[in-house]
């Protein structure tokens, strides 16, 4: 028995990145993702991975010939051959996250035709070398599980991997999108029924879950044969377009509610699915599309309309979109008033945004007509404010008792969220329409307030998408407190990190910026945000 021999020098670098790898994705020309103890590829596939690093191999005989003729030593077997690259049919769209590595494409044909150029891959044969998504990996109890084959939809959206990212959003997505997942989850219960009789929503769907997996994996989505994440989205908007146009030029009637459902509802998923990424400043076009259509459907000639259960969902959604986002934008006074929500639209957190709208409408009409004009009486003092906020939290947690949460132990902590947004709408109020100087002790008793109640939230995970305004609201209050910088800057990252929405990097970028200003440019972060808006910097915090 002797040791076979390889004539690659282990020190060299390609034969270090060769034994990085595991030899079963090597054979299958694919990227290893070189976990540990084992690779998930190899998992994935119910395959033996076989570890990592240098492999020695047993063989019959000895060297017969040259320096080591009769010896038997141990030796490093042979790298693979260089990973293969083919020529597509036609360019591969990128979005953030997916790669064009080779690697994972397939063969180098020219190493079959002696440095001929290479042929074109048929798609059966590349699919082949591509990993596959596994769906038993998800396991969430409130998904809904749909089969979209038992719906009438068009032939391109019949395909394998359109089920496979509706089961992703309803497993995956979903769960960030409301307060809390649950049981009732509105945007896995009412959004996916009605994608499923949408095109154009079940396109903005399929292009969210496809780019939430890629942002979260780091690869694109595998399997999908000519659609990625960007052309879900462009058809999406194509279809949208022509539905915003028969929107615009025909009556509003109950008859169109359907349409309508879909047209906003498509608006607030492609919101989303510009905020997974860091670099889009897209939402702005979404969100004043929703601002029109929400308008549209609350109009006063539309009073005697009754929107339907999903119609009013969507126009609460698109409030709740608006409000986190008109506190943090500074060019635009349009925002949706809170009087589009009347009162049988009324559950957890309705009164606490309706009175973040009226603090935002207030400060953004003081600044623009008299700076030192007072504020409405309900707003013009500390007490008043405070009184506002008890009220609201009261109802929240008055309206929290109804919620079927599916979990025990996430009742607790929704009545510390709702806490902890308690303190931070009575110190961005504060900031506000109060002088920051003589109120500043309240504003840090209210800072220290959110950080203290965010350490005691025990299902940290379930309720980490719910935390990024508030940790904004810190991060504003924490100009000369290093500590609390570090706090809301490393917490804002373990957020990003876990939802796989990365919108608010631009906030925390502009939170840094603010730290390091000199307080004789810009006195508190409001004038810095005006600041930062004459020329051209925006950012979105939800």
């Amino acid at each position: 028995m002797s040791l076979r021999l390889s004539s690659l020098d282990p020190n060299e670098p390609r034969a270090l990145k060769a034994f990085a790898d595991c030899r079963t994705c090597n054979r299958r020309r694919i990227r290893c993702d070189r976990t540990l103890p084992t690779c998930k590829k190899c998992a994935l596939k119910e395959l033996t991975c076989p570890g990592y690093g240098l492999r020695i191999q047993f063989g019959q005989g000895v060297a017969s010939r040259g320096k080591l003729t009769g010896k038997t030593l141990p030796v490093l077997e042979p790298a693979p051959p260089p990973a293969a690259v083919y020529i597509k049919d036609s360019p591969k769209s990128l979005t953030p996250g997916e790669s064009s590595d080779s690697r994972d494409d397939g063969l180098d044909t020219s190493l079959l035709g002696g440095g001929e150029q290479p042929i074109a891959v048929p798609p059966a044969l590349r699919n082949a070398f591509q990993p596959s998504f596994d769906e038993t990996t998800l396991h969430n109890p409130f998904a809904l599980n749909l089969d979209p084959s038992s719906y009438a939809l068009p032939q391109y959206l019949q395909d394998r991997p359109v089920r496979q990212l509706i089961h992703y959003y309803d497993h995956v997505v979903a769960t960030v999108m409301p307060w809390v997942d649950g049981p009732e989850n509105p945007w896995r219960t009412l959004m996916l029924p009605l994608a499923m009789h949408s095109p154009s929503l079940l396109l903005a769907v399929l292009a969210l879950a496809a780019e939430h997996y890629s942002t979260r994996s780091g690869s694109s989505w595998p399997g999908i044969e000519g659609f990625v994440s960007r052309d879900y989205r462009d058809k999406s908007l194509e279809l949208l377009a022509k539905d915003l146009g028969k929107e615009v030029t025909e009556h509003a009637s109950v008859a169109r509610h359907a349409r309508a459902s879909g047209i906003l509802a498509t608006i607030l998923v492609l919101c989303n699915l510009e905020m997974i990424r860091c670099d889009s400043a897209t939402w702005r076009v979404h969100w004043k599309a929703a601002r029109t259509i929400t308008r549209r459907w609350t109009s006063p000639h539309l009073a005697s309309t009754v929107l339907d259960d999903t119609c009013r969902f969507l126009v609460k959604e698109a409030f709740v979109y608006d409000v986190f986002g008109s506190s943090t934008t500074f060019d635009d006074d349009d925002q949706i008033p809170g009087s589009v929500l009347v009162e049988q639209d009324a559950h957890v957190f309705t009164d606490w945004l309706q009175l973040v709208q009226e603090v935002t409408y207030a400060e953004r009409r003081r600044h623009r007509e008299a700076p030192h004009i007072q504020a409405q009486p309900d707003l013009a003092n500390m007490q008043a404010l405070q009184r506002r906020f008890d009220y609201a939290r009261n109802r929240s947690l008055e309206f929290s008792k109804s919620l079927d949460f599916g979990t025990p132990g996430f009742h607790s902590d929704f009545a510390v969220l709702v806490d902890i947004f308690h303190y931070a709408g009575l110190a961005y109020s504060f900031q506000a329409l109060l002088d920051p100087q003589e109120f500043a002790p309240a504003i840090d008793t209210c800072i220290s307030g959110v950080i203290t109640k965010i350490a005691e939230i025990q299902n940290k995970e379930a309720y980490q998408h719910d935390l990024v305004w508030p940790l904004f609201v810190v991060g504003t209050q924490s100009r000369l407190n290093k500590n609390t910088q570090a706090f809301a800057d490393a917490k804002l990252l373990e957020v990003m990190k876990s939802t796989g929405f990365s919108n608010c990097y631009p906030a925390l970028e502009f939170l840094r910026r603010f730290w390091k200003c000199d307080p004789s440019i810009a006195g508190d972060w409001m004038q810095f945000a005006r600041q930062e808006s004459s020329r051209g910097l925006s950012f979105l915090v939800i």
